[in-house]
């Protein structure tokens, strides 16, 4: 099964143009982490993998220490990530209909796996705000 599973701003987005996130406020990473440790294998773009790797240390490290399979999808075959992380060149190299995948990546691969028909299931969170 593929889930896939994005945190949205109010207005719909997964992500402003230049990638960030930063309408997602850090105290929603917890629930993100709780959602994502319920699968066999997270599978996010390369651009994803970038952005994570921008996360504050120990935001990035609670997602790299997660005791699931990690992969990027990347067209780039000189990629090489951090180790606790597997590559492959396309989706359909990595899925297994014996593992619960999430996909958590941004409007590339996710409108590639819309169009092709391999999502099993949506997961859109907004988290909620507090006004100040």
């Amino acid at each position: 099964m593929i889930t896939l599973y994005n945190v949205v701003s109010a207005d719909g987005y997964i992500a402003r143009k230049d990638g960030s996130e930063d309408f997602i406020p850090n105290s929603y990473w917890p629930h993100t982490l709780n959602v994502l440790n319920g699968y066999d294998c997270i599978i996010v773009g390369r651009k994803t993998y970038d952005v994570i790797q921008n996360y504050e240390e120990n935001m990035r490290k609670s997602f790299e220490d997660l005791p699931i399979k990690k992969i990027v999808i990347t067209k780039d075959k000189s990629f090489h990530p951090k180790e606790g992380f597997e590559v492959a060149y396309a989706l359909e190299d990595v899925i297994n209909p014996d593992l619960n995948i999430v996909v958590t990546s941004g409007p590339t691969l996710n409108n590639y796996l819309v169009e092709n028909n391999f999502v099993d299931k949506n997961i859109y969170k907004r988290p909620l705000l507090e006004l100040v």
